[in-house]
């Protein structure tokens, strides 16, 4: 079925709105924006994760500029490495959609826990984008590792000549 899809004059749902983000950036990730996610530790049970927009199949979502989210992990085991994904969740049932940013618990052995990831535009329900890897040594934060990789602007690819006759020519740098 053949569907004319529109900005104005007409409704766009979300699913929509995320295909055509989808096919511009081609990729799902964090931009160079704000703190771009930037994660602090608190503690051993607390991260922070700082202001940035990010893209998730499609859907953008932002942590406001100026604050951040609060992400509570479990103790560790004494005498255990343990590896806690944090990722961010999104869950589809083909009309409403949530997202949220999540803690994957490992297993005390050492394991990395796998994401959910599936193509939400061709009938999976869920995908996972990691933004970072935590390895506990014991009931210590050994390291925080990001999992994500960084969309650049737009503008650091193309260049806008001026034609001179009103028209204006956009050259993509592809290198």
């Amino acid at each position: 079925m053949l569907e004319s899809i529109t900005l104005d004059q007409s409704e766009v749902s979300a699913e929509i709105d995320a295909y055509i983000h989808h096919v511009c950036f081609g990729k799902q990730g964090v931009f160079e924006y704000g703190e771009q996610l930037r994660c602090e530790i608190v503690n051993n049970n607390l991260l922070k994760i700082y202001d940035g927009l990010f893209i998730n199949q499609g859907r953008f979502n932002r942590i406001v500029p100026g604050t951040y989210e609060e992400i509570k992990i479990a103790n560790g085991v004494v005498d255990s490495t343990r590896y806690d994904l944090i990722v961010s969740h999104f869950e589809t049932d083909g009309i409403n959609e949530t997202h949220d940013i999540r803690v994957i618990q490992g297993d005390d052995e050492g394991n990395i826990p796998s994401l959910q990831t599936g193509d939400t535009f061709n009938g999976a329900t869920v995908n996972e984008l990691l933004l970072y890897t935590i390895k506990l040594d014991g009931i210590n934060i050994e390291s925080v590792t990001k999992g994500f990789d960084t969309i650049s602007q737009l503008k650091k690819y193309m260049s806008v000549v001026s034609k001179g006759d009103g028209y204006v020519e956009v050259e993509f740098d592809t290198d």
